[in-house]
């Protein structure tokens, strides 16, 4: 694929290989470099995953905010499905925690505040994330994130609904995921709240190798749960008191909606 010609765009390199989609950094004719995010091969007749793959791209069509990547069109060459989207210069989240990025700590407010506002404009727009995690964040040396990755997304429901399958990445899924209870926003706040503390103290809240583990630890949630100023002693008593907020085990004991976390972490 390197150097040739895919649809309208020269493709530039290649960026990543997931189980689902392969990652590609292109340039249009303009030579404004973007990403082309293809459907693997494999998988062009397998009807779940096309479907997948086109309903992500459904909802990106729906979102326009600064702190989420633009989603530029979709369409199909050669018989592969392939959407376009913003190409942002940076690491994602995951991987500047694991090279313990000194410039997060000094950008943690900024960088917060970004992925709870890209996340309030999802749930504003009519659904929920429900793959929050590190991986799904960039993070440009502007330190405004941008989140990625909708494939997983579900329209938001009016009233807390049970999703027939378990998705998503179990240590960043709130309790009534793993339970397999009913979830609305609060299960993303949840995501948001870990994948928070994880940016913070460089570990996770809760810890464990199988589903069954993680559902044994939120059992007895407040006994495994470390507030973040113990690991991380100079963060802000308030940005701790977001983060535990929205790591409540109870749903209703969490913010009830992403736009409040907005606002404490603004003021």
């Amino acid at each position: 694929m390197i150097g040739s010609t895919f649809a309208d765009f020269t493709v530039l390199d290649k960026i990543n290989h997931g189980g689902m989609a392969t990652i590609y950094l292109v340039a249009d004719r303009q030579g404004q470099r973007l990403i082309l995010r293809m459907l693997l091969p494999e998988h062009r007749f397998h009807w779940s995953r096309l479907r997948q793959f086109k309903w992500g791209c459904k909802v990106m069509e729906h979102l326009d905010h600064p702190n989420i990547v633009r989603y530029f069109g979709s369409g199909k060459f050669n018989g592969l499905r392939y959407a376009i989207i913003e190409y942002v210069e940076g690491p994602n989240l995951k991987e500047a925690i694991v090279r313990n990025d000194p410039n997060l700590r000094s950008n943690q407010l900024k960088m917060l505040t970004g992925m709870a506002s890209a996340l309030a404009h999802v749930h504003q727009r009519g659904f929920l994330h429900l793959d929050f995690k590190p991986e799904n964040v960039l993070v440009p040396k502007s330190y405004d994130p941008k989140l990625i990755d909708f494939d997983l997304s579900i329209p938001r429901p009016a009233k807390p609904r049970r999703e027939p399958k378990l998705s998503g990445t179990p240590l960043y899924l709130a309790p009534e995921q793993i339970a397999r209870r009913p979830v609305d926003e609060r299960a993303d706040i949840f995501s948001f709240g870990v994948t928070a503390y994880e940016m913070i103290t460089g570990r996770k809240p809760i810890a464990g190798n199988t589903r069954e583990e993680i559902l044994q630890k939120y059992s007895d949630f407040n006994a495994h749960l470390r507030p973040p100023r113990t690991l991380a002693p100079d963060i802000p008593p308030s940005i701790e008191r977001v983060i535990l907020k929205c790591l409540e085990k109870e749903p209703s004991a969490r913010y009830p909606a992403m736009s409040l976390v907005v606002r404490d972490l603004q003021t």
